[in-house]
């Protein structure tokens, strides 16, 4: 589930009413029925990645390695039926990676110890964050707002713009074409001609006829 949320951006709620039918295996494509989304509009999100691929063939087959039927979840427990929760498992999970062995209160295995209560707290990692984290990584990778708008679900672009947080590193890298002398891209025919401007000498211009006057006056 959590591969799929990262490679995915699916909410919780997609995530448990996903069937097997929902899935298009030739074009690569999981519909997310309007039923089952907070924007109650049906929309398609690609099979993007391999690992998520090969999780959803894997979950695809029973213990006998038969198929399972269109209307079987894809998330389900192990007698086959339909998660209704898995916040424990998402607790635990999110603990022991932080190295944190979880503890239960006494005579109960609902309730974690104080201990691990705050040191969840500290660690402060929510299932929601797998969606920001496609989101963002979609960003960084030059996917344009709109196209994350749409595999977000969301209504409004402006909601989908608080994913858009250059990172510091990113802009770092940007302005340092300026020190390493990389050129511009030119996209007008004027920003081509200032391009051509800078790069060709100032004597091989003259030589061609150009007034060294016009000279000063583009430096200015």
């Amino acid at each position: 589930m959590i591969i799929a949320a990262l490679d995915t951006g699916m909410r919780r709620g997609e995530m448990l009413a996903l069937r097997f039918g929902d899935i298009d295996w030739t074009r690569r494509m999981i519909t997310l029925r309007g039923a089952t989304t907070k924007s109650r509009r049906t929309r398609l999100v690609p099979i993007g990645t391999a690992r998520l691929l090969a999780v959803l063939e894997w979950l695809r087959l029973d213990s006998t390695d038969q198929r399972k039927g269109d209307d079987v979840p894809v998330f389900s427990n192990e007698a086959g039926e339909p998660l209704k929760t898995f916040k424990k498992a998402w607790v635990v999970a999110v603990l022991k990676a932080h190295g944190v062995d979880p503890r239960w209160r006494k005579g109960s295995y609902k309730d974690l110890s104080a201990q691990c209560q705050q040191r969840l707290r500290d660690i402060n990692l929510h299932w929601h964050d797998l969606r920001h984290e496609y989101a963002s990584r979609l960003v960084e990778r030059g996917v344009p707002l709109a196209q994350v708008r749409d595999l977000l679900g969301h209504a409004s672009i402006l909601t989908t713009e608080r994913y858009d947080n250059q990172r510091l590193e990113a802009l770092q890298a940007a302005v340092e074409r300026l020190e390493g002398g990389k050129t511009f891209n030119p996209k007008t025919d004027a920003s081509d001609k200032v391009s051509r401007i800078f790069q060709v000498p100032a004597e091989q211009r003259f030589a061609n006829g150009e007034d060294p006057a016009d000279e000063n006056r583009r430096s200015h």
